[in-house]
C-alpha cells in the first residue's frame, strides 16, 4: 500500500499526461532543479559548506563538500546525484547531501559529472572515480578518515557508485569502505519483473527508465558491467552495501537482485525496504514526512556499515 503523501502527489504533482515521444532534454533538467524546492522543505544547515574542483579527463569537475560538524578527521561519502545520468546537478541534491552528512555525521562530497546524452558512458563514472582518486589523495588536507571513505548516490548514482567499486576491483585497488545504493540502476537490459508491475503510475515508467539507459550507453552493450553491475559474472571482494529500495518501482527488482547476489558472494548487504514508497522519494521529504524516517533507518545503517 502506498503512503498516504505518496498517493496525494501521484495524483496530483505528479499526475501528468504520458509523455508522446522522446522528451525535450532542457524541460526535463529544469524540472529535476524545480522539484526539489517544490517537495523538499527548507535545506537543514550544516557547519560548512563549499564547493571546489576536482581534475577530469575531460576538465574539471565540481563537487560541493558539507561538513556536519568542524571536527576533524570525518567519515566521508563521495557522493553522485541522481537524474537518470541526464538531469540532477549539485544544486538539485543539495538538501538530500545536508541531510545525508547531517544523518550519518559524515563529510559528504557531492559530485557534478558529466551527463547524457552530451557525454556518454564511461564519462560519468570516469569523473566519479576522478572524485574518488582525489578524496584518498587530498584526505589529510581534507580533514577526512583517508581509513573510511565510502561512495555512494541515488538511481543513476547508485549505478554509478556499484560501478566503481567493480573498476576499482578489476584495477586491484583498495575497495571503499562501504557503497550506499538509494533505488539503484543496475540492469542495463532493463528486463527485471518489476519493470512491467510498476511500468506506468508510480511517477518514473518503465519506458521512461528504458530510454535513460539508451541515452546514457551510447553504443556500449548492456551486458557490460561498469554499465549494468548486474551483468558482472561475479560479485566478490565489493566494498560492503546497504541497498535502498523503494516498494513501488521499476528499479525495485535491480536493487533487491544485486543485494542477493553481493550476500551469495559473501559480500555483507544490508538491505532496507521502505514500505509505501517509490522512486526518488528521498528528496521530497519536506511533502513526504515518513521519508525522514527511512533516511534515518538508511543513515543508521550505513554508520554501522562505515564504523
Amino acid at each position: 500500500m502506498l503512503d498516504p503523501d505518496i498517493r496525494r502527489l501521484l495524483d496530483t504533482v505528479f499526475n501528468a499526461a504520458p509523455a508522446i515521444g522522446p522528451p525535450a532534454i532542457a524541460a526535463l533538467r529544469a524540472a529535476g532543479e524545480a522539484m526539489p524546492k517544490l517537495l523538499g522543505g527548507e535545506p537543514e544547515p550544516v557547519a560548512a559548506c563549499h564547493d571546489d574542483a576536482v581534475p577530469g579527463a575531460g576538465g574539471a569537475i565540481p563537487v560541493r563538500i558539507y561538513r556536519p560538524v568542524p571536527a576533524t578527521p570525518l567519515p566521508t561519502l563521495v557522493y553522485a546525484h541522481g537524474g537518470g545520468w541526464v538531469t540532477g546537478s549539485l544544486a538539485s541534491h543539495d538538501r538530500l547531501c545536508r541531510i545525508l552528512a547531517n544523518r550519518l555525521a559524515a563529510c559528504v562530497i557531492a559530485v557534478d559529472y558529466r551527463c547524457a546524452p552530451e557525454h556518454v558512458f564511461p564519462a560519468a563514472l570516469d569523473d566519479v572515480e576522478a572524485a574518488w582518486q582525489w578524496t584518498l589523495k587530498h584526505a589529510a588536507a581534507l580533514g577526512v578518515d583517508g581509513s573510511r571513505i565510502a561512495v555512494g548516490g541515488d538511481s543513476s548514482g547508485a549505478n554509478l557508485a556499484a560501478a566503481l567499486t567493480l573498476r576499482l576491483r578489476g584495477q586491484r585497488q583498495p575497495q571503499p569502505r562501504a557503497q550506499l545504493l538509494l533505488y539503484p540502476a543496475l540492469d542495463a537490459a532493463a528486463s527485471l519483473p518489476t519493470y512491467a508491475a510498476f511500468a506506468t503510475g508510480y511517477n518514473l515508467s518503465a519506458t521512461q527508465m528504458r530510454w535513460y539507459w539508451d541515452v546514457y550507453r551510447g553504443d556500449t552493450a548492456p551486458p557490460t558491467p561498469e554499465l549494468s553491475p548486474l551483468s558482472s559474472p561475479g560479485l566478490a571482494g565489493l566494498a560492503p552495501a546497504v541497498i535502498a529500495v523503494a516498494a513501488c518501482d521499476v528499479l525495485r527488482d535491480d536493487g533487491l537482485t544485486y543485494a542477493k547476489r553481493l550476500r551469495a558472494a559473501g559480500t555483507p548487504a544490508t538491505l532496507i525496504d521502505c514500505t509505501g514508497m517509490i522512486h526518488g522519494f528521498m528528496r521530497w521529504n519536506g511533502a513526504v514526512p515518513a521519508a525522514s524516517a527511512w533516511i534515518d533507518a538508511i543513515a543508521l545503517a550505513m554508520r554501522a556499515t562505515m564504523d
